[in-house]
Parts: structure tokens; sequence; C-alpha cells
């Protein structure tokens, strides 16, 4: 599963870089009233992230990209990895 991005905590929100076949940007996902996550890059959505529970406690979301983002893949999934979150391309 190729790595799209890294993010860190910044506030209530998750700031990173991604890297797709067609994009290189700065992508922030933020908190919605429902738990939803927002992607936007520049301040313009482009998707969201909702989260699915997982039995062994990680916290793990799966992201859906406008596809001029990732043209690659329906969907990624973004699981935290201690203090980040690792985004990934999911088939």
């Amino acid at each position: 599963m190729p790595i799209l991005g890294t993010f860190l905590k910044d506030g209530d929100c998750l700031t990173g870089i991604i890297r797709t076949s067609t994009t290189q940007a700065r992508l922030t996902f933020a908190s919605d009233s429902k738990g939803i996550l927002i992607a936007s890059i520049d301040g313009q959505p482009v998707g969201h992230a909702e989260p699915r529970p997982s039995g062994d406690g990680i916290t793990c979301f799966v992201v859906y990209l406008h596809p001029d983002i990732l043209p690659d893949a329906p969907f990624a999934a973004l699981v935290a990895k201690g203090c980040i979150f690792i985004l990934t391309m999911r088939r």
C-alpha cells in the first residue's frame, strides 16, 4: 500500500502533505459536527474521511478524495500510528 502522506495534529485539525500521481499539496482534515473529517487544499474542500471502528482500538478513517487528486483508487485509509496519521492508497 503506497503511502500518500503523513499528517500531524494541528489544533483540532490534521495537517500534512499529500503526494499522488497528479497532486502534491498541503492537505488539511478538519472535523465537522458529525465527526466526519472534511479534507481541503488551500481552503477548498476536496473530499472527506469517515471514521471506521476497529476492534484493536486503532483510530482509522476511510478517505474519499476528488478523482483529480486520487485518480488511481476509489478511496484511501487514514490510520493513526502513535502520534502521526498515515494516509495510504486502497484499491
